[in-house]
């Protein structure tokens, strides 16, 4: 639609939906201040991606204080790429495991993507927590720990091999009645949990065993099995092993 096109049916709008109209815009007119942390990356090489983005935000907050939660970022990002003309493929199903959507950049490459977001009290600048990273109903049944251990790097293995790329959104706010002050974009890789693998048994002795993660013998992270919840949660995650692709503050 061209700039005349929207002029046009500006003209016939009542004026109730021109007041709608105006909070739109004027949110437009003052988007949160981008800062690119890191250059170059599939999302911050495309200026227009993290532009639509900020658009997103501001239009969002324009309306309510309430930070953007997992189903609207889900929306969000998956309009975002759609804007940049990349192919967007939903889960084949609802229950399609570990995936949250498939972003085609190109023919011949495809990202297997799982979306989380958090907007959880006195976020950590220096690490990250994934409260449900994928559901595991086998936690509660298990008692014993060669058992656990076998399942547990059988579910890595197979969410290893279906996802690609873990991307969370992060949402800093100061007081829960205003808006998120800061939002950060970072993408967790998923060889965080290649040493799994190498896990010896007794990591797996309690009911809910606490299992360290390693990079090039660093810890970086602490996957544990949540049996009240039948869930993985990933804890401490570096920061400093993850890419942090943009953040949008508020101006």
């Amino acid at each position: 639609m061209t700039l005349e096109e929207i002029k046009s049916k500006l003209d016939n709008l009542s004026p109730v939906k021109v007041s709608f109209v105006a909070k739109v815009i004027e949110a437009l007119a003052n988007p949160p201040a981008l800062n690119v942390r890191s250059a170059g990356t599939w999302l911050t090489d495309n200026p227009q991606w993290t532009e639509y983005f900020g658009l997103a935000l501001s239009v969002h907050h324009g309306a309510t204080v309430e930070p953007l939660r997992l189903t609207a970022f889900e929306a969000v990002f998956r309009n975002a790429c759609e804007h940049m003309g990349w192919n967007v493929l939903r889960p084949e199903s609802q229950t399609q495991r570990f995936i949250d959507m498939t972003v085609s950049l190109r023919p011949g490459m495809r990202l297997h993507l799982s979306l989380k977001s958090t907007a959880a009290k006195n976020l950590s600048t220096t690490s990250l927590h994934i409260s449900k990273l994928t559901e595991a109903s086998w936690i509660q049944d298990i008692r014993k720990a060669s058992q656990r251990r076998f399942e547990t790097i059988k579910l890595f293995r197979a969410y290893r091999q279906a996802v690609s790329h873990i991307i969370l959104l992060r949402a800093f706010r100061d007081k829960y009645e205003v808006p998120p002050y800061l939002y950060q974009l970072v993408e967790v890789p998923v060889r965080i949990f290649d040493s799994i693998e190498d896990a010896p048994v007794e990591a797996f002795a309690t009911d809910g065993p606490r299992v360290p993660c390693t990079i090039d013998g660093k810890h970086v992270a602490t996957v544990s099995l949540d049996r009240s919840d039948a869930k993985i949660t990933v804890s401490g995650i570096k920061l400093s092993a993850c890419t942090i692709h943009a953040e949008w503050r508020k101006q």
